[in-house]
């Protein structure tokens, strides 16, 4: 049995059915109980029961408004935090015993959003790095039970939440006075995104759920390999830098 959340709609969705075309019977988690009538076939919406659980997938996620650090209130910090690495770490925490059982996987999806510096994107990216470092104490504390660990670095997929992003309009902080001035110049600076299509993206993420070997962080599709690629040949230095030389900050 597969769980994954975040299938009412997106990726989720296009993940349980993905998972549930090769075989798998697929428990959908969902937040709106009227999303259940959509689920592709073989997914199925219910109370969860974890005792025969093969694959873990955390999927759900949330990004709100993006505004500078001195413009976004705790409550936001907190509403993201909740999803994105609190419900991951609980959802994971009540299905290890079960997973330790099986000899399961646990594949939990993250964004490549989180390894490049970008003004008015902190909240996202500070949740996705809190969970990055989440994945990896998984993998060494699963490793001896035979659980494997893995980190999906999404890039962008063809979603609500892509179609909402700031490569798609201009970020909210540009009706603050104090950072309108950095983020239009990061509208005008932005480069043309074609996204995965989700059901492309989903089959890369089973691909990887079903791989035995590999890295803990792994992108899904070529886009993502060409992105994780560039972050693992440069440092958090060299991308900051490029960052502050593209807004004629750097050395200041």
């Amino acid at each position: 049995m597969a769980l994954v959340t975040g299938a009412g709609r997106g990726l989720g969705r296009a993940i349980a059915a993905e998972m549930a075309g090769r075989g798998f019977e697929v428990i959908a988690g969902i937040r709106d109980p009227a999303a259940a009538d959509g689920l592709p076939p073989g997914c199925v919406a219910r109370v969860l029961d974890v005792d025969d659980l093969r694959v873990l997938v955390n999927n759900a996620g949330y990004r709100g408004p993006y505004h500078a650090v001195e413009g976004t209130d705790l409550d936001e910090w907190r509403r993201t935090f909740e999803t994105n690495l609190f419900g991951v770490a609980e959802l994971t925490r009540r299905s290890l015993p079960a997973l330790r059982q099986s000899r399961g996987v646990i594949c939990n999806v993250s964004s490549t959003g989180a390894f490049f510096p970008s003004p008015f994107y902190s909240v996202y990216r500070a949740s996705k790095a809190a969970l990055g470092v989440l994945n990896e104490t998984l993998a060494i504390e699963l490793a001896p039970f035979g659980v494997r660990v893995i980190e999906i670095t999404t890039g962008p997929v063809d979603t609500d939440m892509m179609a909402t992003s700031f490569s798609r309009r201009p970020a909210d902080a540009i009706d603050d006075p104090v950072y309108a001035p950095m983020a239009e110049r990061q509208w005008a600076d932005r480069r043309p995104i074609t996204p995965t299509p989700a059901d492309e993206e989903a089959r890369g993420v089973v691909d990887e759920i079903l791989r035995d070997e590999g890295p803990l962080r792994r992108p899904a599709v070529a886009l993502e390999a060409g992105m994780v690629a560039h972050w693992r040949a440069t440092t958090d230095e060299d991308r900051l830098q490029m960052v502050l030389r593209s807004f004629d900050l750097a050395d200041r």
